[in-house]
């Protein structure tokens, strides 16, 4: 519904923001609801937003995927050589269950870096069963549950970003220190 308004919404973040560009601006949630209208030139929102870009008022252009593989192709297809970064939910529960796999494979064959959302599915991951997380403690006793699945991504090369939800300092303080070194 908000296809026909991109230039009008754009403008309007801007100045929400008070600020005179976006670092980093997304095709926000392509999937299958809305391929169909981001793909219809009469929106004209690839144009525009390449057009931002040229103009300085978006440094960097991509999109967040929660479609099929099918869907993204199609996206990729016309817009892939303007995208500069994507981004997934990937953790190793979707690495299969949501096809990232796949996907990933898909975005490197256009060379575009895959910045991660939901690495702890929700927090799902932060804590696991007795039995699974036991098999886990075997291997790495010290290694806290939820730097796992930082660890799973730190073994895909494709990975550039993390984006980690957290609740409190302590949550933070632990991201930090999983990152200061790399264990795949």
């Amino acid at each position: 519904a908000n296809m026909s308004k991109a230039e009008e919404i754009f403008e309007k973040q801007l100045e929400k923001c008070r600020v005179e560009y976006f670092d980093f601006y997304l095709f926000h949630n392509v999937c299958e609801m809305n391929i169909d209208a981001y793909l219809d030139k009469k929106y004209g929102i690839d144009e525009y937003l390449v057009k931002q870009r040229e103009n300085g008022r978006i440094r960097h252009l991509g999109f967040s995927a929660h479609g099929s593989y099918d869907v993204m192709k199609r996206f990729l297809e016309s817009y892939g050589s303007h995208m500069e970064f994507c981004q997934l939910q990937i953790n190793y529960i979707d690495w299969n269950f949501q096809d990232a796999k796949r996907k990933v494979e898909l975005l490197k064959e256009y060379g575009i870096p895959v910045w991660v959302m939901e690495p702890l599915r929700g927090g799902k991951l932060a804590s696991l069963s007795d039995a699974d997380e036991k098999v886990l403690k075997e291997l790495r006793p010290k290694e806290k549950i939820p730097t796992w699945a930082f660890r799973f991504l730190q073994s895909l090369p494709e990975v550039k970003m993390i984006l980690s939800g957290m609740s409190s300092l302590e949550q933070l303080k632990e991201n930090m220190k999983t990152f200061e070194d790399e264990k795949p």
